[in-house]
């Protein structure tokens, strides 16, 4: 089993984030072929600040994914932070 904090996944198993793979139809189909935690691709604090539609869409989650791992890579602290929140 592995564990990160307090969420408990059911197998050990990982999806890697890849971009221009990982959206919710891929996520979805490793997590009913046993993935214990999946991840989303990586998005820029700034898309997601200005409400750039295709990171945004790239952020959607399905409730069956999780849980699930999301990336926000940013150039200041403030911005990703705001991003995150």
């Amino acid at each position: 089993m592995l564990k990160i904090g307090s969420i408990e996944m059911k197998n050990p198993v990982v999806l890697a984030p890849m971009a221009g793979v990982c959206n919710p139809a891929f996520r979805l189909i490793a997590k009913e072929f046993g993935a214990g935690l999946v991840c989303a691709e990586m998005v820029s604090d700034k898309a997601i600040l200005h409400q750039n539609e295709k990171s945004l869409q790239m952020l959607y989650v399905d409730e069956r994914e999780k849980p699930l791992s999301l990336q926000i890579f940013g150039g200041s602290k403030s911005s990703t932070n705001f991003a995150a929140s």
